[in-house]
């Protein structure tokens, strides 16, 4: 009975196991910027699914929404660093002029549209909507002390050249121009504050409304996440990348760490584990956690990871029960391994607990069906370690 159970256990979490299957899409760049077929041609990466459901929320109701003229350049829309479906921010061109730019925040279930005439965001986004050659400086995510004020800055540099028929940077002569732009964001701050429509201000901390065109804003559509769009929005967090890299170079030293993370992507402290172990303790508050394996390890999820899992989903809020589906475990490994699980069950799958005597028998079988897996060359080229393929079909 047990063992039934644990194998359609295993078919509810493993829906989207591979890192590495829920790559981003590739699209023939549009030759129109401002078609309504959206591709990006962001040199960052950007939160997708939010400027997607912000188009089609604009083109249903651009007669509301629009003020003056120019048209919205969808494909250089930039989500500045956030992956929440939460903020973008798209340059406004008339005849090849970025003449504002349209800032579009979400509160809640509602989106509100801000036109923005700033000097220094227009220059930047004549800049990146120009067809020089330009290249991506940098991108500096910066937190103040108490982690409320959350300031994002991109920094491009477009290529002059003084001799237009040789406009090549590399053989060229000619000058970089930088131009940046910064937003910054309240988190957790009094509802004052937070449900500002515009802009916070990074010095003062005060709200920059711009002009209108939100109204009292649109419902924001529903579109639920597929296990890929949420591997994707949590790996795009910065500190959640942060905590990744430290655990892969941790994986070839022998001896597991582990961290959580909250559903905005901040990460707990580091937890030391055993040798083929972590114990994440308390999960109240996180979203997800991540651990590394070791050399003599098996380069993928346990039995007890499993059961790790669990707990994370037990712990979502239960005002809607879709909430247990956000809970995931990550796992990296020495030998360039990375998988992650996300649960895709119910409350009360979840609930379910095992002994210890389960879970040591689970491990049992576990490394006994790895012995078996060594000895076929298409699973095991050395007969020491399995391949990718391998793990995968012994977590199966």
């Amino acid at each position: 009975m047990k063992k039934k159970f644990i194998f359609k256990l295993l078919l509810l979490v493993v829906l989207c196991i591979s890192l590495y299957s829920c790559v981003h899409d590739e699209f023939t760049a549009s030759l129109d910027p401002s078609s309504k077929e959206y591709t990006s041609k962001s040199l960052w990466k950007e939160d997708e699914k939010y400027i997607k459901n912000v188009i089609k929320v604009y083109q249903e109701n651009e007669s509301k929404i629009k003020k003056g003229s120019g048209t919205p350049y969808w494909d250089y829309a930039t989500t500045m660093d956030s992956f929440d479906e939460s903020f973008l921010m798209v340059p406004v061109v008339d005849n090849g002029k970025v003449i504002s730019v349209l800032q579009v925040p979400r509160h809640g279930t509602k989106i509100y549209f801000i036109y923005r005439q700033s000097h220094n965001e227009i220059s930047f986004f004549q800049n990146y909507i120009s067809p020089r050659v330009k290249k991506a400086i940098n991108t500096n995510t910066n937190n103040s002390s108490k982690g409320t004020l959350v300031c994002s800055t991109k920094t491009i540099s477009t290529w002059y050249p003084n001799n237009e028929s040789n406009p090549d940077p590399e053989g060229g002569d000619g000058y970089w121009v930088s131009s940046n732009v910064t937003t910054c964001r309240v988190i957790d701050a009094p509802i004052e504050i937070s449900d500002c429509l515009g802009i916070v201000d990074p010095v003062t901390g005060l709200c920059d409304m711009g002009t209108g065109g939100g109204g009292t804003g649109y419902p924001y559509p529903n579109t639920p996440d597929t296990p890929c769009d949420k591997i994707r929005s949590n790996l795009a967090k910065p500190q959640v990348l942060e905590k990744i890299n430290e655990l892969q170079k941790q994986a070839p030293k022998g001896g597991e760490l582990g961290v959580m993370f909250k559903a905005d992507g901040t990460a707990s402290a580091t937890i030391t584990g055993g040798t083929h172990s972590v114990n994440f303790g308390d999960k109240t508050g996180y979203q997800g956690g991540y651990h590394n394996h070791t050399p003599s390890g098996i380069s993928m999820f346990s039995p007890n990871d499993i059961d790790q899992l669990l707990g994370f989903a037990r712990v979502q809020p239960t005002s809607d029960p879709a909430n247990a589906n956000n809970a995931y475990l990550g796992m990296v490994a020495p030998n360039g391994m990375h998988y992650v699980i996300q649960f895709n069950g119910t409350y009360q799958d979840a609930v379910k607990t095992f002994t210890q005597l389960d879970l040591d028998n689970y491990k049992i079988n576990y490394q006994d069906v790895n012995d078996l897996l060594l000895l076929d060359s298409q699973y095991s080229s050395d007969h020491l370690k399995l391949n990718e393929k391998g793990v995968e079909k012994l977590f199966f």
